[in-house]
């Protein structure tokens, strides 16, 4: 059963029962009976928490230092040996993190999240950390997510499928939870919790309560959602001037990653942008700012050839006053695209939109000058801005535009160590342009004006 936005915190059962289980665990149980591993787990309990134990001052100064250095790797858009490089630093911490507090679904299950994002050589780990994630927490639904989109990459889609509805039945359960037995008033630590009224408890005794675990998984949650970018709406004050998890908030969040989790099932299928995007629909009604997936539509947009939509959807981040997002390489490169797209198929000269896609050139070219500015090694930008400056050289009979874009792709190549077939068939175009042109002529980039060879490039 899917959930609509519209039905607020109200929730229902999802169906799935297996010995007693719990919805989120019954999943994981019929997962494992389909890959040949029998048996029938007890009763749960419950309490789906009982190993949540504080985090110590040590894991949790490594998991902020994987955070950090986790932020500035997406933020640049690294690729090749200098994004791997920087991923094993943040899972070296994330070990450290594991080590000091191996009982944290956190720590867990966001280094096995890291390990999805390496690639194949690291889905092994990442498929044994989410499963140990769920199983500190069955209602963990961030590993059944991640598991999702591990078995999408591996094209598993059925087993993809399978994980998805776990995690619905995750957040069934915790939000349910939550409108039966709130958690009491309190206020974060970094990592861990501080009640606005301490209740007495027996000092011999060091296990947490229900409500202190629960507190402590809904905080948790939180901050696992602000690797990518920070979203202050899932915080608000406390009444005694602290803050504290926005518990609707957060499990809109949720929800909105869950439902992404099926647009990139279906883009692994190879379904085609237009039976995907409607879907963003239903990922904005519970979360409109959720960024990963503002910037896929923007990607479908494009491909579907609705330039002004996608520039639409990009271009108020780019503008924002919030150096994160300003500064952001990824957002930086789709909006590039965005514009070189769209400026290949409306500056031809028998397009009746021609001359107004100069404009397009010359907004491509500023952000791309600040792309590289950012990030010069940058090898995806320079083959799309080599792509637009051919396109440009050759309408305009422009020589050194020409040069300019094989300078653009001579960077790509020295970056990437090889050629892509895109890479090829740009090459292609600008000798057949060069071979067309009668004599050399000065001419002006896609700017007005020429700039410097290897202008931002790689030494």
């Amino acid at each position: 059963m899917r959930c609509s936005p519209t039905l607020g915190n109200r929730v229902t059962s999802v169906g799935i029962k297996t010995c007693g289980l719990g919805a989120g665990l019954a999943a994981l149980a019929g997962l494992l009976v389909a890959g040949g591993i029998g048996g029938c787990a007890p009763t749960a309990k419950e309490e789906k928490f009982e190993s949540i134990v504080r985090v110590s001052t040590n894991g949790a100064k490594l998991y902020y230092q994987a955070k950090q250095q986790y932020g500035v790797t997406r933020a640049l858009d690294l690729s090749g040996p200098t994004q791997a490089q920087a991923m094993n630093g943040v899972v070296t911490l994330l070990d450290g993190a594991v080590v000091n507090d191996p009982k944290c679904p956190l720590f867990v299950g966001k280094r096995g999240e890291v390990f999805v994002e390496l690639g194949p050589d690291g889905y092994a780990r990442a498929e044994a950390d989410l499963r140990e994630a769920m199983k500190l927490s069955e209602d963990w639904a961030p590993a059944w997510i991640a598991l999702a989109e591990l078995e999408a990459r591996r094209k598993n889609f059925d087993r993809a499928r399978s994980y998805l509805k776990g995690a619905e039945g995750a957040l069934q359960v915790l939000a349910e939870k939550e409108k039966k037995k709130p958690s009491k008033p309190f206020k974060i630590m970094g990592l861990s919790i501080a009640p606005d009224k301490p209740e007495e408890k027996d000092p011999r005794d060091p296990s947490l309560e229900e409500n202190e675990r629960r507190q402590l998984i809904l905080n948790w949650l939180q901050d696992g959602e602000q690797w990518v970018l920070d979203s202050p709406q899932l915080l608000m004050p406390t009444a005694s001037g602290g803050r504290t998890v926005n518990g609707q908030n957060l499990i809109r969040r949720l929800r909105a990653r869950l439902e992404f989790g099926w647009v990139i099932l279906r883009l692994a299928q190879g379904e085609p942008p237009a039976s995907v995007l409607p879907l963003f629909d239903g990922i904005f009604e519970w979360d409109p700012d959720y960024f990963p997936a503002r910037i896929e539509k923007a990607v479908q947009l494009r491909k579907s050839g609705q330039f002004r939509e996608a520039e639409r959807l990009l271009r108020p981040y780019v503008d924002s006053t919030d150096p994160k997002l300003a500064n952001n390489v990824r957002l930086l490169y789709e909006l590039a695209g965005v514009y070189t797209d769209w400026y290949v198929k409306e500056g031809d000269p028998a397009h009746p939109n021609a001359k107004a896609a100069e404009d397009l050139a010359r907004q491509g070219e500023q952000i791309f000058v600040k792309l590289h500015k950012l990030n010069p090694k940058h090898a995806a930008g320079w083959v799309a801005r080599a792509r637009m400056y051919t396109a440009a050289g050759e309408r305009g009979k422009k020589p050194a535009t020409l040069a300019d874009a094989e300078q653009w792709l001579a960077n790509a190549r020295e970056l990437l160590g090889s050629e892509t077939p895109e890479m090829q068939q740009i090459q292609r175009e600008i000798d057949r342009a060069k071979k067309a042109l009668a004599a050399p002529a000065g001419g002006a980039t896609p700017t007005g004006a020429k700039p410097a060879t290897n202008t931002g490039g790689t030494k």
